[in-house]
């Protein structure tokens, strides 16, 4: 039914063409003559008519101008247009002089085709007027939008805005911080300034919500527009919404009415965005089976989707927890066609297991990204965490090189660099294994050093988001302490590009931006919240716990940066002693964990890393599992 009605709308437009075609050349004679048209010319025009009507329909089809849709009529339309009318205008120039008609006026040659570009163009852009005119309609009871940003993405943000028949909304006006936009208008809609008059038309124009709409650098521009905003003291209460990047929504197929959303904690991260090498990525992934431990946190999670995009042949999904499991598993194959998904339970310190797996499916990737990351939790278990960070890295990484895996990748943490808790010495003595490995089979061994991610679970930043919604208070260790932080999608993009260049020993570490205060994140949650730090939510200082930093490193003094050619990657190249861990290191180490006890696993564990300055061991105190900063 819908391609017979597909059909009936293009004769339609068919026919409506040939009558505009028709008309724009019996005026272009009329003009031409006064509208006195000599017997002679109504001949010329009655004879060449037929002709120059399957001219022209002809163009227009060879120029898919029956392809688009009327009612998104643009630019592109118009020079299509002005196209096929010239492409058409000499085949009929050479008709009229080979049927010998010398006295066909050479003027209507000129006319003609301006009348058709009008006539014709007119009727699609007529239609697709009158729909901006039926979508407008009587917007005042609707919530009032102000829109920061006078560019392209801010245009098709007031487009999509008036044509959402769901959500309805009264623009009432752009900001820019462009001096040469300001007092002009866009479809209309006012250019009231710069960033300065936020306030004042916020109170003008009772503004309910405040879009940002820029594609570059939003970060420090959302926070300092919510600090204006708050600054000023306005009684009404405005909420800030954004809208992805014109690249964002092409990758997430969205209508931009439909992507408005609350400004989230990612977007006041002052960082440029991601460069990703796809075709450098789709060379490692594609057609290759991938295997991914920890599959069902938030990093092995991501980490799968953004795998299944490049298409490998097979995607393994190694995970011990069978809730998180079973919905990655879920997910994926709802979205995978033809990529093998193979849900793998048990826990990656499972020699058998692994084995099983390697001579199974013969992975040629493995991401390692299974975990214990609880910081106060491995305090208080250091065997455990031994086990599952150190010993289970080791014997994945045997595995690997015993069934010739091409690139295994360990995904460590900015906590490992002079470690001042069991989970950072854990990754560290993982690291270890990874470059003592390097030369001693043909799979290359890879680490990626990275901060905090946003919203990874567990994290203290949900718990913050917790504590707010209960009225708080929200409690962080001390008012200096700082972090990195970075989203998830930034993270995977960034450790699928390091596995891509790796030759194989490095430790590579990624751009974090700047060190975040802990402090500044947790108030710009509470006011993201449309509360206000002190006066709806206060904040508590708890004091530093065991294990914990007042600020992270990416780099050891020990280490040699060298560049990577990427601007937001780097190498670490460990170098002197303790950059290796040896087999019988190990074989040690696992040992020292089968103890009671852990103060002789941590006394070794510091004879190994020297940097180590924490107190896990001793039993006198029990430290707090609550996860803060």
């Amino acid at each position: 039914m819908r391609k017979t009605v597909l059909n009936q709308k293009h004769w339609f437009v068919f026919v409506m063409d040939a009558l505009a075609v028709a008309v724009s050349y019996w005026f272009s004679f009329q003009l031409r003559f006064d509208f006195h048209l000599p017997a002679e010319q109504a001949a010329n025009l009655l004879h060449t008519l037929p002709l120059l009507i399957a001219a022209r329909l002809l163009a227009f089809y060879s120029f898919d101008l029956y392809r688009g849709i009327w009612r998104y009529a643009s630019m592109a339309d118009l020079t299509s247009l002005f196209k096929a009318v010239a492409a058409s205008q000499v085949l009929i120039a050479a008709m009229v002089f080979l049927l010998n008609r010398f006295n066909f006026p050479r003027s209507i040659l000129v006319i003609d085709p301006v009348l058709t570009v009008v006539l014709v163009g007119g009727i699609r852009f007529i239609i697709r007027a009158t729909r901006e005119f039926r979508y407008s309609g009587d917007t005042k009871e609707f919530p009032k939008v102000l829109i920061f940003g006078a560019g392209d993405l801010g245009e098709s943000v007031l487009r999509a805005l008036r044509r959402d028949r769901v959500n309805r909304y009264q623009v009432v006006g752009f900001l820019d911080d462009n001096p040469a936009k300001w007092n002009r208008r866009i479809h209309g809609v006012p250019i009231f300034g710069g960033r300065e008059v936020l306030a004042g038309v916020i109170s003008k124009n009772l503004v309910d919500e405040v879009v940002i709409a820029v594609n570059h650098s939003r970060g420090k521009l959302i926070g300092d527009l919510i600090a204006l905003y708050k600054d000023s003291h306005l009684l009404k209460k405005v909420q800030f919404k954004t809208v992805p990047t014109l690249t964002e929504s092409l990758a997430r197929s969205s209508r931009a009415a439909k992507s408005l959303r609350n400004i989230e904690l990612g977007d006041l991260l002052n960082r440029k965005p991601v460069r990703t090498d796809m075709e450098a990525v789709s060379r490692l992934v594609k057609g290759k089976t991938v295997l991914v431990t920890g599959a069902g946190g938030t990093i092995g999670s991501e980490l799968c989707r953004q795998i299944l995009r490049f298409r490998p042949k097979t995607l393994l999904l190694l995970e011990n927890h069978n809730t998180a499991l079973f919905y990655i598993d879920k997910e994926l194959k709802e979205l995978a066609e033809k990529v093998q998904i193979v849900p793998l339970a048990g826990d990656v310190k499972d020699r058998t297991l692994l084995n099983n797996v390697f001579k199974t499916y013969r992975p040629a990737l493995v991401f390692h990204a299974a975990a214990h990351k609880h910081v106060p939790l491995m305090e208080a278990n250091p065997q455990e965490a031994v086990k599952n960070n150190t010993l289970a890295t080791h014997l994945l990484a045997e595995t690997a090189a015993a069934y010739g895996a091409e690139r295994v990748l360990f995904i460590s943490t900015d906590k490992a660099v002079r470690p001042s808790s069991v989970m950072g010495t854990t990754k560290r003595l993982a690291e270890m294994v990874f470059s003592s490995m390097g030369g001693a089979s043909s799979t290359k061994f890879m680490a990626v050093r990275f901060g905090n991610v946003l919203g990874s679970s567990g994290s203290a930043v949900n718990i913050f988001k917790e504590q707010i919604a209960a009225g708080g208070p929200v409690t962080v260790t001390h008012p200096d302490i700082t972090r990195y932080f970075m989203t998830q999608q930034e993270a995977i993009q960034l450790i699928l590009q390091a596995c891509s260049m790796g030759s194989g020993g490095e430790i590579f570490v990624l751009n974090m931006g700047e060190p975040v205060k802990v402090v500044d994140l947790v108030k710009n949650l509470i006011l993201l919240a449309g509360l206000e730090p002190e006066k709806d939510i206060a904040v508590r200082f708890t004091g530093l716990r065991p294990g914990e930093k007042m600020h992270e490193e990416l780099f050891r003094p020990e280490d040699v940066r060298r560049d990577t050619g990427h601007p937001d990657i780097f190498m670490a190249v460990p170098e002197g002693s303790g950059s290796s861990l040896t087999k019988e290191q190990v074989m040690e180490l696992s040992s020292l964990c089968e103890l009671p006890e852990p103060e002789p696993l941590m006394r070794r564990i510091r004879e190994l890393i020297p940097a180590y300055s924490g107190t896990a061991g001793d039993r006198k105190s029990v430290p707090d599992n609550t996860e803060t900063f």
